[in-house]
């Protein structure tokens, strides 16, 4: 696999998150703050990209990089009918079967983005916040992305 730009890996996140859910707004590369965000427009979801990135060297091997992405996304969860909690399991589950490894993939057991990475996926702690007390539910969920 040839080396892959950073731009090329985030544009191929970009277009799985887009048809990971029906998002009202995004995934869009700039984040927003709640206030530019109103409920009508939700979800939504923004790429944040302002994480650690890490390049690992080994004399026998291709260099690898490591890219940290975020996914923020904002949830209207002000039906009292509905917990934000399940919006952001719905949402949640939808993201894993995303960037769950398809296809050719799968024998591969990671994600390459359409062989765009070597691998992407879901990696460490997401925040979750249901939005019980102002009816704006919250998910951050940390993406990992090697590139070769």
């Amino acid at each position: 696999m040839r080396a892959t730009t950073r731009e090329a890996a985030v544009a191929a996140l970009q277009g799985v998150v887009a048809g990971a859910y029906p998002w009202k707004l995004g995934p869009a590369r700039r984040l927003k703050l709640w206030s530019d965000v109103p409920a009508a427009m939700r979800p939504a979801c923004f790429i944040f990209e302002g994480g650690q990135e890490l390049s690992s060297w080994s004399e026998s091997a291709a260099p690898k990089r490591a890219m940290e992405a975020k996914l923020f996304v904002y949830l209207n969860a002000r039906d009292p009918s509905v917990a934000g909690a399940a919006l952001l399991n719905e949402v949640m589950d939808a993201l894993d079967a995303a960037l769950a490894p398809q296809g050719a993939d799968a024998a591969l057991g990671r994600n390459t983005l359409g062989g765009s990475v070597h691998c992407c996926r879901i990696e460490g702690k997401t925040l979750k916040d249901p939005g019980d007390l102002d009816g704006d539910a919250l998910l951050i969920v940390p993406v990992k992305l090697i590139l070769p």
